[in-house]
Order: C-alpha cells, then sequence, then structure tokens
C-alpha cells in the first residue's frame, strides 16, 4: 500500500509540474501580446483625402488648397489622392468636417483661426477649440494703407485732421463688423481718427485697386496684398502712392518687409491703454492668430494626427514645395505647427470669452460712428476735473464731462489722502479718476479728490 501510495503521489506531483508551468506560459503569452502598431502607409495607401474650402472656387485659399491637393500627398505615407472640395458660404465648409469622421480623410482648409465664430455666427455648428490643428504656413496680416495724398502718416497722427481716409466695404448691419474690418474701425475709435466708410456690394482686391486709381477711395486694409502689391502695381509703395498707417497684425509676429519696403510704424498693440489692450487681445488678437491652414475633425487619433502633422511640417520645410507655396500665395512662409497651434486657440478661445460682452456694444458704437456718421465719444483710462453733478447717493458722478460709476467693493476713493466712501462725494470736489469700461460702463476704479 505504502508503494503504491507513494506512486501515486509521484504521478500527482509529476502531472502538477507539467499542468502548471503550461498554464503559467498560457498566461504569460496572453499579457506580453504587444498592440498591433499603427500603419500610417498602410491607413492612407489608396485613399483621398478632401479638404474643404468654405470659399468659392478661384480665391486665394482655394488656389492654395489645390496646390497642397496637387503636392502634399508625396509626404504623407502610403501616398495617398488629395481632392478639394467647395462648400460655401462660410463656414458651411467647416460645419461638414465637423461632423466627418476623424479618420484624417476629410479636412478643412482654412484662411484664418476664426477663434470664437461660434459664439458670435448662428450658423456655425461647431467648437472652434475641439478642431484638431494639423499646421498653418501663413501669418494673418492686416495693414491699413492709405494713399500718398493723405496729409498724415499713421492713424495715430490723424486725429483732429478734417480729411478722412475712405474705405469701402459690404457691410449692412453692425453685426457684419468682424475681423480685419472690426480692428481697423475699433482702433480708428479709440485714436479718435476722421474715417469714412461706404457700403459697396463687394470689395474684392481688383475692385479696389480700381476704387483706389480713380480716387473714390483713399484707403485699403490689406493682408496678403502687403506682400502681392509690389508685382500687382510696382513702385506703388516705393514711390509713395501707397503707405501703410496702422499694422494691426499680431504684435507676436512682427510684419515681414515687402519686396519693396519695409514696415514704418510699431504695432498699434503699443498705442492702446492698458483697458484698450484687454479688449484687443479678446476681441482682436483671437481672429489672427493665424492664415492658412489646415485643420481636421474632433477626436483625431493621436496616431493619425502626428502623421499629418509630420507631414505637413516636411511640406512646407521642403524647398521645391516650399518655392512654389510661397509663389501661390505671394508672401513668406510663417510655419506653426499643429501642436502650438492646439495651445494659441485655446488660449484665444478663453480670452475671447472674457471679452464676449463688451462685443456688440463696441459692434454698434463703431458702426455709428463710421457708417452712420454719429460721433461716439471714448472714454480715456484716466480723467481729472472738477465734479459737476452727484447722482444716487454716490453711484455715478460727472467728471469734464464722464459719467463714471462708483462702485461700493472696486472703487477706492480718498479725500485729502484720508479713504471716504462714495456717499462723501460732493459737487465741487476736484478729482483725478483711473477707471475701465466694464459691462459698458466706465468704472472708477481709483478716484484722488481735494
Amino acid at each position: 500500500m505504502m508503494t503504491k501510495d507513494k506512486s501515486c503521489v509521484l504521478r500527482s506531483g509529476f502531472l502538477s509540474r507539467l499542468i502548471i508551468p503550461t498554464a503559467a506560459i498560457a498566461l504569460a503569452t496572453t499579457v506580453t501580446v504587444p498592440a498591433q502598431a499603427f500603419d500610417a502607409k498602410k491607413h492612407f495607401k489608396g485613399q483621398t483625402i478632401r479638404l474643404i474650402v468654405d470659399f468659392k472656387p478661384g480665391g486665394g485659399t482655394d488656389i492654395q488648397a489645390r496646390y497642397y491637393a496637387a503636392n502634399w500627398g508625396k509626404f504623407i505615407p502610403g501616398n495617398p489622392r488629395l481632392r478639394v472640395s467647395n462648400l460655401f458660404p462660410n463656414p458651411s465648409g467647416r460645419n461638414f468636417v465637423w461632423k466627418s469622421k476623424p479618420d484624417g480623410l476629410t479636412l478643412s482648409f482654412v484662411a484664418s483661426a476664426s477663434v470664437g465664430k461660434e459664439m458670435v455666427d448662428k450658423t456655425a455648428k461647431f467648437e472652434t477649440a475641439k478642431f484638431v490643428q494639423i499646421g498653418t504656413h501663413a501669418k494673418r496680416d492686416v495693414v491699413l494703407l492709405g494713399r500718398g495724398t493723405l496729409p498724415y502718416n499713421s492713424l495715430r497722427e490723424a486725429k483732429g485732421s478734417s480729411v478722412k481716409i475712405v474705405l469701402a466695404e459690404p457691410i449692412a448691419a453692425a453685426t457684419d463688423l468682424d475681423s480685419k474690418l472690426l480692428a481697423v474701425t475699433l482702433l480708428g475709435m479709440w485714436m479718435d481718427a476722421p474715417m469714412k466708410i461706404a457700403s459697396v456690394a463687394r470689395s474684392g482686391t481688383a475692385d479696389t485697386l480700381l476704387m483706389l486709381e480713380r480716387g473714390d477711395i483713399t484707403g485699403w486694409i490689406a493682408g496678403s496684398q502687403w506682400y502681392a502689391l509690389p508685382k500687382m502695381r510696382p513702385g506703388w509703395f516705393k514711390k509713395g502712392y501707397l503707405k501703410p498707417l496702422a499694422d494691426l497684425g499680431h504684435p507676436a509676429a512682427p510684419a515681414i518687409p515687402n519686396s519693396e519696403i519695409k514696415m514704418t510704424l510699431p504695432n498699434a498693440h503699443t498705442w492702446l491703454t492698458a483697458e484698450q489692450k484687454k479688449l484687443w487681445e479678446g476681441i482682436v488678437l483671437p481672429g489672427i492668430i493665424y492664415g492658412k491652414a489646415i485643420t481636421a475633425p474632433p477626436g483625431l487619433p493621436a496616431d493619425i494626427t502626428k502623421v499629418l502633422r509630420d507631414s505637413y511640417a516636411k511640406a512646407v520645410n521642403d524647398p521645391v514645395f516650399g518655392a512654389g507655396l510661397e509663389k501661390i500665395q505671394g508672401q513668406p512662409i510663417a510655419f506653426i505647427h499643429g501642436a502650438k497651434m492646439q495651445k494659441l486657440v485655446a488660449e484665444a478661445t478663453v480670452a475671447f470669452k472674457k471679452t464676449l460682452p463688451d462685443l456688440n456694444r463696441l459692434r454698434r458704437d463703431v458702426y455709428s460712428r463710421y457708417f452712420k456718421g454719429v460721433k461716439v465719444p471714448t472714454i480715456p483710462e484716466n480723467i481729472a476735473g472738477v465734479i459737476k453733478s452727484v447722482q444716487r447717493g454716490g453711484r455715478f458722478i460727472k467728471v469734464s464731462g464722464h459719467r463714471v460709476r462708483m462702485t461700493s467693493s472696486r472703487t477706492k476713493i480718498t479725500l485729502n489722502g484720508q479713504k471716504i466712501k462714495r456717499k462723501a462725494l460732493k459737487v465741487g470736489m476736484t478729482c483725478k479718476i483711473k477707471g475701465a469700461v466694464r459691462k459698458g460702463k466706465y468704472e472708477g476704479r481709483k478716484v484722488v479728490c481735494n
């Protein structure tokens, strides 16, 4: 019996030694199988990438998109075909891409970042910050040009002149004010510049050049034309037929000289008060982060995003591709990687949201002044003078023609060096006020009286 039992034990031990290692091997095999690596060549080979353009065929954005369609594919693994589809009016194309499958085969070819567009345009059915940024190759320059006959050399110098800058723009209502025109008119209002804007049915480059030559207008808001004009109208800059009156581009991306002259003015951002800078950084700068670019639908997988971003960077840095692109767009390449673009758009969206409550008021003020001829006074950051009236227990006072709101929490008031409450303010006191516009009203922040 003992022999039999021992034999059983031995057989049992032998079986256990066979079974357990086999199970362990099976478990180890299951755990250590690596995930299949993304095969970019397989993903894109034989596929067609659609570049969606928000504008009609034949314009600058469309032409550049077609250049990418003809040349970008060889930089993408698998060498996919590319074709351009025009879905307009803007933002029909972005709406389409927003709903498209995030597989890298449907992309937007855009003319600007359009940060905050969904907050002001009811037809925009997307969230700009959630688009996946692939890359950009062009700055979004904004330059106010004036005829050489104007008696001033900058918008800042124009204050007090009887000679108006005359522009022509297709605007029908205050809500149409956006982008470059809003930037120029807002700056003009703050600089108290004489300006008149005539509403026209269209204002393409050819139309504007003709109106400038005939003298119908004396100003033009240029973008890439800053670089293209020396070829379109040789000598206009060099001979002073046109001159820059304001550089409204992004202060972090200085204007690049064109083939005839360099920018003669500091960036407009340097002309602004602290309060104006806050509004400018929230309303204007988000729209000029970049110019022409490619974006993808939200949710694009990281592997596909990396491939597209890397191939975009390779293309714009390729000497042959880059030279052809610069010739097509008429300006130097200004490349920003998609990862950095993503961060810039996110930051600009936050800034835009903060200033959004002021947007419609500013649009109305600009429209009243430059389209209807009604002069809307602007309030300086600092006011000094005698209190002419006190209303509602000191909640509002009038100094130097300005109505100033005084709050119990944000306004710090002193009289002869001693802190006082707003109800102690009296007509006849002389005060120096430092304030800011808040929710459409000028609010005193620091008030020093004697």
